[in-house]
């Protein structure tokens, strides 16, 4: 592992909490990479190069400091990763005083690294995987190479599966949070969709993931449904993140999941403005509607509702009388108001729009252009 300048930094941050001490990373080279005085990051350090070299600890006396190059006095300590000293950790000051927290803080650094070490190859596993889906979900035949490199990467071919978009709502243009954001995200949804299931779950994206559901018995609700829906409702409850849901129709041909991720796509499209859970196999004229541009929704509120943008009550009277199923009865107990008063309204609507109330293809027109009003106003 090549000690960098990034997590030599941390290092420093780490050790100077503790220990009111200068502080100084080296590479293997004897290249100071980081340290709590920036003036010498970039110099030469003998006395580290003796300590990779050697690897043990080095203790710089003020006599040192006038024969060996770029020292102060203190003490280095060899960075230890597999049996290789992979860099130097230099505490500044009085040896006898300082050498008390050399252990301590040699085995803190060691520590620190070999968790970045483990984070850095599941980062490689997680792109690794991040790639074979995004190849999954664009192909239209499977070979044998492929199906190969799913066994190695432990994903099973012969299960059905569905693929569901999962976005988060509302994120800002802030780079460091939106990130702690998205690892707390993905580490809480792995908890609930673990690979161990035959689920897969990879970042798709900024603020996105994709998930290759996998079903058992064909049962899309309690396999997918079910379980998507109380990972959502958990992680807005427990850490205020918000989630859209797009889910995708289920496929038992892994050559077909492309299908499924357009589903998929088309779901959370009209979950993003209905939301925030849809499944594509529940949804008609929604999954139409959605593609339809906002200069065009514009313009068909505009021609069907016209005047009535600024009758609010009669616009009212206009939802209320298609949300009850064009009930006289169920619209009038709605809005509390005499029947006669209804049949005013509704033959106003008429007048003023232009659009018969009693013609199929009005109706229609009404409601997507309702529709449309909702979503932009």
């Amino acid at each position: 592992m090549k000690l960098l300048s990034g997590l030599a930094q941390r290092i420093v941050n780490e050790v100077t909490d503790i220990l009111d001490e200068e502080v100084i990373v080296v590479d293997n080279n004897g290249i100071i990479i980081a340290g709590s005085d920036h003036n010498r990051v970039g110099s030469y350090h003998e006395g580290a190069q003796i300590a990779v070299q050697k690897k043990e600890k080095i203790v710089i006396t003020k006599e040192d400091v006038f024969r060996l190059k770029g020292v102060k006095a203190g003490i280095n300590l060899p960075i230890i990763f597999y049996n290789k000293a992979i860099g130097v950790i230099g505490i500044t000051g009085e040896p006898n005083d300082v050498n008390q927290f050399g252990e301590l803080i040699q085995r803190m650094t060691e520590l620190i690294i070999q968790e970045a070490h483990f984070h850095e190859k599941l980062e490689s596993k997680f792109r690794g995987l991040e790639t074979y889906v995004y190849e999954w979900l664009h192909l239209h035949q499977m070979d044998e190479d492929f199906r190969e490199r799913g066994e190695i990467l432990g994903i099973s071919m012969d299960i059905p599966r569905c693929c569901a978009l999962l976005e988060i709502d509302h994120l800002e243009n802030k780079i460091q949070e939106n990130q702690l954001i998205e690892r707390e995200a993905i580490e809480i949804l792995r908890e609930f969709f673990p690979s161990e299931t035959q689920d897969v779950l990879v970042q798709w994206g900024s603020g996105r993931f994709v998930l290759l559901k996998s079903i058992i018995n064909n049962h899309m609700e309690d396999n997918v449904i079910s379980p998507l829906k109380h990972a959502q409702s958990v992680i807005r409850e427990k850490y205020g993140i918000s989630l859209n849901i797009g889910i995708g129709t289920m496929v038992k041909d892994p050559a077909q999941l492309h299908c499924s991720y357009n589903h998929a796509k088309k779901a959370l499209r009209v979950a993003k403005k209905n939301g925030p859970f849809i499944n594509y196999d529940d949804l008609t004229l929604d999954v139409a509607l959605a593609e339809i541009t906002d200069e065009t929704r514009k313009e068909v509120v505009e021609k069907v509702l016209g005047i009535l943008l600024k009758e609010a009550e009669l616009l009212e009277t206009l939802e209320a009388y298609l949300e009850s199923n064009l009930s006289i009865k169920e619209t009038s107990k709605r809005l509390h108001i005499h029947i006669n008063t209804l049949h005013y309204r509704l033959k106003r609507i008429c007048e003023l729009t232009g659009y018969s109330l009693k013609e199929t293809e009005n109706l229609v027109m009404y409601y997507i252009a309702l529709s449309f009003w909702n979503e932009i106003r």
